[in-house]
């Protein structure tokens, strides 16, 4: 490995590690915050649903920009939106100008989805680096969820002075990121500008769900992990916006919104880490996959039952744990189970569904908490999780 391409790794890893520092600032008091200024659940949930509709409508056009203008400004560009979207959010008090900062961050998420490990990847490539980038990978993974953790702690903590201050703080460290992105990604020779073409991104895309469509129709393993993914996204919906303002009842202060930020972050890096033992336990996947999901629905349907922080949180850290089972079991099956000639096209898709499942989840889970109550979303969401695990036992066998 060579001093250029160490050089590279190391400018990668250091701007992830601004950027994954900087949006976690709020993981643990976002609705919190959004209720302290007069939001009811429901609201807290269409609020988000701006993002997750922004993040659909506009993967397209900022994928192009960034294939068109280069990488680099792409990943500066959303780093900066990202800051302009939180500080919005730490002055405006309403429900329109919460959406109006979502959708900006949105905007941002999608100018550095792709863009920004694709740099990497050309960047490498130039300098002649031919060797594994999974380590790469792994290693930005672990900075991602320790940066979060600690971001997030130290956002809870200033929450309990004023709970704008993690928006702003959160703010600054991510237009630091994009300034640290200007000085130090280098692109020059690997990035070859491409001709902008809007019509043939729709095509691209319409492509796409021709493909997964027609795999999901005919493909049982396909299938299985399509509906399942949808149903995961849309049954977790409730426990991702209302623990907050469920384990709130038992907190003595917004601090511990950090711990307990924590503590669900490091069970679900303990799932994934389960993962290979699970699998080699239980010697099916698709098994394997169907009682990660059962897990996770029973775990958000009984932790309601439960009026006491150590039980409620024992069951709920359990359902974590599931989650974070689950997704390197899901990978594994579907690159199983698809040839990879359309391998992109269905991984592609396999996000796709992902939003649509939370996008319908934001709306019946913040419906149900507020005009039924929280127990009841939570209820019905785990309840869904756990049967549709059972019905789809019966699918995805191995072709």
């Amino acid at each position: 490995m060579t001093r250029e391409v160490k050089e590279t790794i190391r400018r990668y890893l250091l701007l992830r590690t601004a950027s994954a520092f900087g949006i976690s600032f709020i993981a643990a008091t976002y609705v919190t915050y959004l209720i302290s200024n007069g939001l009811n659940l429901f609201e807290v949930n269409l609020v988000n649903l701006a993002f997750f509709t922004t993040l659909f409508v506009c993967e397209i056009p900022t994928g192009a920009f960034a294939d068109v203008f280069g990488r680099k400004l792409s990943f500066v560009i959303s780093c900066l939106l990202f800051s302009v979207g939180m500080f919005i959010y730490g002055f405006v008090k309403s429900f329109w100008g919460f959406a109006l900062a979502e959708i900006i961050a949105a905007i941002g998420a999608t100018f550095a989805s792709g863009a920004f490990q694709a740099w990497l990847i050309d960047r490498l490539r130039h300098q002649g680096y031919e060797g594994p980038l999974g380590g790469i990978f792994a290693k930005e993974q672990q900075i991602r969820s320790g940066m979060g953790i600690i971001a997030a702690i130290i956002g809870a903590f200033l929450a309990d002075k004023n709970m704008s201050l993690p928006w702003f703080a959160g703010g600054c460290v991510m237009a630091l990121a994009g300034c640290l992105a200007i000085i130090y990604m280098k692109e020059e020779a690997e990035f070859v500008r491409q001709k902008f073409s809007f019509a043939d991104g729709i095509k691209s895309m319409t492509e796409t769900v021709r493909v997964s469509t027609q795999y999901g129709l005919t493909n049982k393993a396909v299938r299985f992990v399509l509906i399942t993914g949808v149903v995961q996204f849309f049954a977790v919906q409730a426990p991702n916006m209302q623990w907050q303002p469920f384990f709130g009842q038992f907190l003595p202060n917004k601090t511990s919104y950090g711990f307990l930020f924590a503590s669900m972050a490091i069970a679900m890096m303990i799932g994934s880490a389960m993962a290979p033992w699970f699998l080699k336990k239980i010697k099916n996947e698709k098994i394997a996959i169907s009682l990660s999901q059962i897990a996770i629905g029973a775990g958000i349907f009984l932790t309601v039952f439960f009026h006491q922080l150590i039980p409620a949180l024992g069951i709920f850290l359990m359902h974590e744990v599931a989650r974070g089972l689950f997704v390197p079991l899901k990978d594994v099956y579907l690159n199983d189970n698809i040839p990879s000639k359309e391998r992109a096209t269905l991984i592609s898709f396999d996000s796709i569904s992902h939003h649509i499942g939370g996008m319908s989840g934001l709306l019946i889970s913040g419906a149900a908490a507020q005009y039924l109550s929280m127990p009841s979303a939570w209820m019905l969401s785990g309840l869904t999780l756990v049967l549709s695990a059972l019905l789809l036992l019966r699918n995805g066998n191995k072709a």
